[in-house]
């Protein structure tokens, strides 16, 4: 049987710090102890807390909800800020980019309140062009004689430089092979530079459409592109949570937080499968997302029925692609084992929760996850 006691805390703690860290950056040090020592909680208490339910039920329901929305308004301010300076250093230096927000905090289907946050800094002169070009095209060239490796190398060596420069009191880890990590000094979140080039898919050359445009993403150690469709991710992401009232991006969060809920044993398989893949496989749920916002408990069984059997039956599992259709979401066998893992994790939520619901009977019968009503204050 879970704890959901210490699951209700753990979820508390990442959507919005711990209680001491809440109270020292509200008060002084000295009132802060007192609160402390007092047992004061400053943090706002969440409509998921305020649930007159069980608290397996105020769990779940919890970990499909998004993060505060001013919480994630400040992270995309941050990841703004950091993106807008380097930008401008960059232009100022000879290279030509601009920005653009990806990732988890982009979709909001980030579980904590300091979440990392994604930024592209993209090449805009010259692009990467999919052959055969769309006549008539409205590329010219380029006067930068510099192969896209090239370029894509200085704007990363120059970003690692600038970024150090331009935040000397934060921690500027230039080791990654994709991105250039900052934390602390005057940033309120982690900040992840990731520097790229456009690549003009053909299907953009025809929509103009930024949804359908690639990027390709630098790779420090080897030297080369990783091709990547990451706006292409969003809206198809975005358009199924829309058809299915949000129950998509719920079902992401709660694959999320069971993960981060599991110990560190666990984690490490389970961790194998990113948040993009989870996110496909809560995408290819499909209609199985389709249930009133008020029963959105019964997302817990539809989730677990639809890992259970990708995880039995493998065929099926092996054509899954991810919504861009870049890639085959289990391309692994590391993924099978995450997978095996989280099916175990979310198999022991459902039956969890139904022994609160149905503490006399001993039988899991989904029906009563499936049918319970939960009203939110």
């Amino acid at each position: 049987m879970i704890d959901f006691q210490q699951r209700l805390k753990s979820l508390k703690e990442r959507r919005q710090g711990s209680r001491e860290r809440a109270i020292y950056e509200s008060m002084d040090s000295m009132s802060a102890n007192n609160a402390i020592l007092r047992g004061v909680d400053v943090r706002k208490s969440e409509s998921f807390e305020k649930l007159k339910e069980p608290a397996g039920v105020q769990y779940s329901i919890g970990a499909m909800a998004p993060v505060d929305a001013k919480s994630t308004q400040v992270s995309i301010n941050e990841g703004s800020r950091v993106a807008d300076s380097l930008v401008r250093s960059l232009n100022n230096n000879g290279e030509s980019v601009t920005k653009r927000l990806q990732g988890s905090v982009a979709l909001d289907i980030h579980i904590k309140g300091h979440s990392d946050v994604d930024m592209l800094v993209i090449v805009t002169n010259p692009v990467n062009v999919e052959f055969p070009e769309i006549e008539p095209n409205n590329y010219s060239p380029s006067e930068d004689k510099r192969g896209l490796l090239d370029i894509a190398k200085d704007v990363r060596y120059k970003s690692e430089g600038i970024l150090s420069n331009s935040f000397p009191k934060a921690e500027v880890d230039c080791s990654g092979n994709k991105s250039i990590a900052l934390e602390g000094g005057s940033l309120q979140r982690k900040i992840d530079i990731v520097p790229a080039i456009w690549f003009d898919s053909i299907k953009y050359q025809r929509s103009r459409v930024e949804n359908d445009r690639g990027v390709k993403v630098y790779h420090k150690a080897d030297h080369d592109f990783i091709l990547n469709y990451p706006f292409t991710h969003i809206k198809m992401i975005n358009d199924r949570d829309g058809l299915y009232s949000g129950n998509l991006k719920c079902v992401i969060r709660l694959l999320k937080n069971i993960i981060a809920d599991m110990p560190d044993y666990k984690k490490r398989v389970a961790k194998k499968l990113s948040s993009y893949d989870l996110a496909g496989i809560a995408y290819h749920m499909d209609h199985d997302l389709r249930v009133p916002t008020y029963m959105r408990l019964a997302l817990i069984e539809k989730a677990r029925s639809h890992l259970s059997l990708l995880n039995s039956f493998k065929p099926y599992r092996d054509t899954l692609d991810v919504p861009d259709g870049s890639r085959k979401i289990f391309n692994s066998d590391e993924k099978s084992d995450a997978l095996e893992i989280l099916t175990k994790e979310i198999t022991d939520l459902a039956t969890s929760v139904y022994k609160e619901l149905q503490p006399l009977v001993s039988t899991y019968d989904s029906s009563v996850i499936l049918n319970k009503s939960v009203l939110e204050p």
